[in-house]
């Protein structure tokens, strides 16, 4: 009888650890709002998707790719649609609308988000 007490008391304080992690997750996600258009002094890079994940649009210089990308953690996954294998980049937060992207062919780079009064309207389902 005891053993199942600690089992039962065991599982609860796990769903309240995941429920946590959950929220925390979301709260992060929302703080850091990646999806839209983000500008540094000599690229763009373009978000489009979900709060975690979705299709993104690379310029740098004279380079431009597309692709997939993921938060993983604090890291942002770009999959390339032409290059084989994912890149991984540190991702930091700075501030409300200021993020900072340092890996592999984006040394250190701080990007600010491209504000605009577009409003994206869904269509009524019927």
């Amino acid at each position: 009888m005891a053993s199942m007490l600690i089992v039962v008391v065991v599982v609860a304080i796990a769903v309240v650890w995941i429920r946590g992690a959950r929220r925390n997750r979301l709260v992060w996600l929302t703080k850091l709002n990646l999806p839209g258009r983000w500008r540094c002094e000599d690229g763009d890079l373009a978000l489009e998707g979900e709060l975690n994940g979705g299709r993104y649009r690379l310029s740098d210089g004279a380079r431009e790719e597309s692709g997939r990308w993921l938060l993983e953690g604090n890291d942002l996954l770009l999959t390339s649609d032409k290059a084989a294998g994912q890149r991984r980049y540190e991702l930091r937060y700075f501030s409300p609308g200021k993020i900072g992207v340092d890996g592999p062919g984006l040394p250190r780079r701080v990007y600010e988000r491209v504000a605009d009064n577009v409003v994206t309207l869904r269509a009524r389902d019927r």
